[in-house]
């Protein structure tokens, strides 16, 4: 990658501070290489961070390879082992993607889902591990289609939690959705959590990002945004939060935006102008939070902010 710390001239408001050595995992850092690498998990694992590397490798075959860090800036990739086996399942094959992983750790288990693609549409895989030295699989958690899933990380009122977004045709899809299941494999009592178009930065459509995060106030929500412009698709973040023992009430959101593309690696790339919201973990400084995206679906990149800021943010605008 080229341009690493390429500076626009110009400042779209956003409200968290790119790391200044962005973009931190390039298709360049894979051993072996790669065709791209992007939308990848990541979780806080011992004293560190983990993150489950999303690669398309050379022949554009999907693979999740595990990368661990210490500073959560610098990765180890292990490329030796493929984490991304596809069910046998017809029609779902590799070749078709699986991709988008986010990780979230619950009663000392981390689990992840993902997408898996076909030509049925899409569908969301669920997977659990202790130390990520293996992805045990436990089966598709939504019917087709749907997009992005993530997982509440504890259980609220006896129920495990998720955020969704199902998929549909042209202007039907792009809201969130919340569902609540007692074992983490059958869900239900899904209500309409937030609509797309409340402003013309979310107004194509909208979807999960970041698995939660639980402050004192409430569960903040980074998620991603969609605007249809000239040239396509322009991918942003949203900030909003959620009532910590009824999540299905909106305490809060910022009309802003939250964070959109503007440098060299979030413009151009395989899908130009994405920041795409994979996880936000508070590592680091006390109450900083650091927020792993996908930059033009070509690489990682990493945004900082702090915690009370969001939040106070998201209260001064209550839904």
């Amino acid at each position: 990658m080229q341009q690493r710390a390429a500076t626009a001239a110009y400042s779209l408001g956003d409200q968290l501070e790119r790391y200044e050595g962005n973009p931190i995992i390039t298709p360049d850092d894979i051993p072996g290489g790669a065709a791209s690498v992007f939308n990848s998990g990541f979780a806080l694992f011992g004293d560190g961070v983990v993150g489950l590397i999303h690669v398309w490798d050379r022949e554009w075959i999907p693979r999740f390879f595990v990368g661990r860090s210490k500073d959560g800036v610098h990765f180890d990739i292990d490329a030796s082992r493929n984490m991304a086996a596809p069910p046998h399942e017809y029609p779902y094959t590799q070749e078709r993607g699986i991709f988008d992983s986010r990780i979230t750790q619950i009663e000392g288990t981390y689990y992840v889902t993902c997408n898996l693609a076909s030509r049925l549409g899409g569908r969301i895989m669920l997977y659990r591990t202790d130390d990520f030295s293996e992805l045990q699989p436990l089966g598709f958690i939504a019917g087709p289609d749907h997009r992005n899933c993530t997982l509440f990380s504890e259980k609220i009122g006896g129920d495990y939690v998720r955020l969704e977004r199902p998929m549909g045709e042209k202007s039907t899809i792009g809201d969130i959705y919340i569902s609540y299941s007692p074992d983490l494999i059958h869900w239900g009592r899904t209500k309409l959590l937030l609509e797309k178009d409340t402003r013309y930065w979310e107004s194509a459509k909208i979807g999960p990002g970041a698995p939660p995060v639980k402050t004192d106030d409430g569960w903040l929500i980074i998620y991603h945004a969609c605007r249809l412009g000239m040239n396509g698709y322009i991918y942003q973040m949203g900030c909003m939060l959620l009532d910590l023992e009824d999540p299905s009430r909106i305490r809060g959101k910022m009309n802003e935006c939250l964070f959109s593309p503007r440098e060299y690696y979030e413009r151009v790339g395989i899908v130009s102008n994405v920041v795409f919201p994979t996880a936000a973990l508070p590592h680091g400084k006390p109450g900083e939070l650091k927020v792993y995206y996908g930059a033009a679906d070509t690489c990682v990149a990493m945004a900082r902010g702090n915690i009370g800021e969001l939040v106070q943010k998201c209260l001064a605008s209550p839904v």
